[in-house]
């Protein structure tokens, strides 16, 4: 449980930060004071949903990380709104001085996305069983053995199979 509480924070942390690091660096918006948090966040939880846990890519897996992706969507913008309206701290971040922590994809962005990544990642993240090896014998397959047969049925058994030989 460690090892994947641990993956998950990794995770979170580094889909989060590379979203930050984006908008922060490269496209050069450190505080985002507009509606376009809401978007943004929302995309921050459905990538880290869609990513942590069973990789999308994996058989199987793909319906999954779907709903995950759409529970993360409706995550992100809700933390955001929750964040931006109780949460008034504001971090000294370069160039985002007075702008609340929400507002700043830098630190939000990674914060939110390792709490969902880590919860995903807990839940769907362990080991799958392997599939059971065809022995030959179906699963779920009943045979006459297994009916219960009731008293007077056990004594019509052994006439009816003479009668059938006769």
């Amino acid at each position: 449980m460690g090892k994947r509480l641990l993956f998950g924070m990794l995770k979170g942390l580094f889909i989060g930060g590379a979203i930050g690091a984006l908008l922060h660096f490269v496209i050069g918006y450190p505080t985002l004071d507009s509606f376009m948090n809401y978007p943004l966040y929302a995309l921050v939880g459905a990538l880290s949903g869609a990513l942590a846990g069973r990789p999308p890519w994996q058989q199987g897996a793909w319906v999954a990380s779907i709903l995950k992706a759409v529970f993360g969507l409706a995550l992100g913008a809700g933390l955001y709104a929750l964040a931006n309206a109780f949460i008034k701290v504001g971090l000294p971040v370069p160039g985002a001085q007075g702008a609340h922590l929400a507002q700043q994809p830098l630190v939000f962005a990674p914060l939110l996305a390792m709490l969902y990544a880590t919860f995903v990642e807990l839940d769907d993240g362990g080991e799958q069983p392997e599939p059971a090896v065809a022995t030959g014998v179906r699963a779920g397959k009943i045979s006459l053995e297994d009916i219960d047969v009731g008293e007077d049925e056990v004594a019509a058994k052994p006439a009816a199979k003479s009668a059938k030989k006769g």
